[in-house]
């Protein structure tokens, strides 16, 4: 039977993760029918209160923005800000590094046998990601990433350390069907020339999860700035990468073991990249099969191989 993955975190952590939910639940019934709904989006959503402006929460909630200031002040903070920074010092609590992780993993491995076979906790963990995310997609949006994808003169594919196996992986696909993707930092152009080059008829790729790479919020956001549209591949709304982008696709990377998982991103760009295929015409479907029939001639395939 295969077992359900396991989420894994310290004592400390799990109370911190109760702070602004505990300040909320001390003070609920003193609130206000107004403020008690602000006060259940906040305890339910702290990474936006965290990475979100106020206009923006006021605008989701349909809450005035001195609502939220009003409620910051009743649960004890001196200003609304002062709650937007404890949101954010939560979040940073709630985050495990890779070593502890992996602390975690061993020690379970020996005190707990009951969990099961480790590779059948992990594929559990990866099948529960890409449930995830086929539950939480929005065909529509798919639709119009790809639309805005083919309608680009130029496509740009950015991803660092954990994430650039994914662009290599998504760049080789489009190899076969396009001329005009590209994988940012892989050719003989400087990040300047290439930077320089786009302009808000092209569109760029950025994936990035957390701990997220430096390089990869920077480059998204200075393509941002060239007025090119920036579609973002992410793990939390939190993710310093979503303010850059004009749309943010979110996947899960829970997994048992030190490192995450990165399956779901591999649905989704394998996904998109068929959606973007199936909507380019004929001379795309030409263009695959001469790039095959060539791969043939040059003798890139094993002989034997289909």
């Amino acid at each position: 039977m295969i077992q359900p993955h396991f989420i894994y975190a310290t004592k400390n952590e799990m109370q911190s993760a109760l702070t602004i939910k505990d300040q909320v639940s001390a003070r609920m019934d003193n609130l206000s029918p107004k403020l008690r709904q602000a006060a259940h989006y906040v305890a339910d959503h702290p990474e936006e209160v965290a990475t979100r402006s106020l206009r923006y929460l006021a605008g989701i909630t349909e809450m005035s923005p001195p609502t939220f200031s009003r409620l910051a002040t009743t649960l004890g903070y001196k200003n609304y800000e002062a709650l937007r920074e404890d949101c954010r010092e939560q979040i940073s609590r709630q985050r495990l590094i890779f070593g502890e992780k992996a602390r975690v993993l061993q020690e379970s491995d020996s005190t707990e046998p009951a969990q099961g076979l480790f590779a059948l906790r992990q594929a559990a963990a990866a099948i529960d990601n890409i449930k995830l995310l086929s539950q939480s997609i929005d065909p529509e949006k798919i639709e119009a990433v790809a639309n805005q994808i083919v309608s680009a003169r130029k496509v740009v594919l950015v991803g660092m350390m954990s994430s650039r196996p994914f662009v290599d992986y998504m760049g080789y696909m489009a190899s076969m069907a396009f001329d005009n993707w590209q994988i940012f930092g892989a050719g003989v152009e400087s990040v300047s020339s290439t930077l320089a080059g786009l302009d808000k008829s092209d569109l760029a790729i950025v994936i990035s999860k957390a701990p997220f790479a430096t390089r990869s919020i920077e480059i998204a956001k200075e393509i941002s700035n060239r007025g090119a549209r920036v579609i973002g591949i992410t793990d939390k709304i939190s993710s310093p990468l979503c303010i850059h982008c004009d749309t943010s696709f979110f996947v899960s990377t829970d997994s048992p073991q030190f490192f995450s998982s990165h399956v779901a991103t591999l649905v989704l760009i394998e996904s998109l990249m068929g959606t973007v295929v199936a909507r380019s015409g004929e001379e795309v479907g030409r263009r695959i099969a001469a790039v095959e029939t060539m791969s043939h001639r040059m003798g890139e395939y094993f002989e034997n191989s289909l």
